[in-house]
């Protein structure tokens, strides 16, 4: 079976404006995204979500509310073998020095560490990443697994 690891916002889940959610009431599954991932779990395949939640860096929600952005997001579309996200941007250097977030991972997508953490984890063999950055794209091209676009994914083009 493949392991099919998944972005979060704005592959999954929209938020408001234009910008990821920061609560989970802000949160809602993108179309077809339920339907797609209960025929994938119906065929036996396993999912997993990588997201990077830039905003701890940046001082607009704890770790602690990533996570449970993260968490919330799996179970509205109806769950998750895996998930990880990671709360480092070390573009937020210059307005909050002082994060320990603030800095730069092997992690943080366009890196490839959540990907091979999440491959690691479920012994995978065939990994697809699902995605609608270039950073999603060129975090499967560096872990060295295929990528399709979300929009192709789910069908919204």
């Amino acid at each position: 079976m493949t392991l099919y690891i998944f972005d979060k916002d704005g592959t999954l889940i929209g938020g408001l404006n234009n910008r990821p959610a920061n609560t989970p009431d802000e949160q809602k599954p993108l179309p077809n995204v339920i339907e797609k991932l209960a025929e994938l779990r119906t065929a036996g395949h396993t999912l997993a979500i990588a997201s990077n939640q830039g905003g701890v860096a940046w001082g607009f929600i704890s770790y602690q509310e990533a996570q449970e952005l993260v968490k919330d997001a799996a179970r509205k579309v109806g769950g998750m073998n895996h998930w990880r996200c990671c709360p480092y941007d070390e573009r937020a250097r210059e307005k909050n020095p002082d994060s320990i977030f603030a800095s730069k991972s092997y992690r943080r997508k366009p890196a490839p560490g959540m990907l091979r953490e999440i491959m690691r984890a479920t012994h995978s063999n065939h990994t697809i990443m699902i995605g609608d950055q270039k950073s999603d794209q060129q975090a499967a091209d560096r872990a060295g697994i295929a990528f399709i676009h979300a929009a192709d994914f789910f069908g919204w083009r």
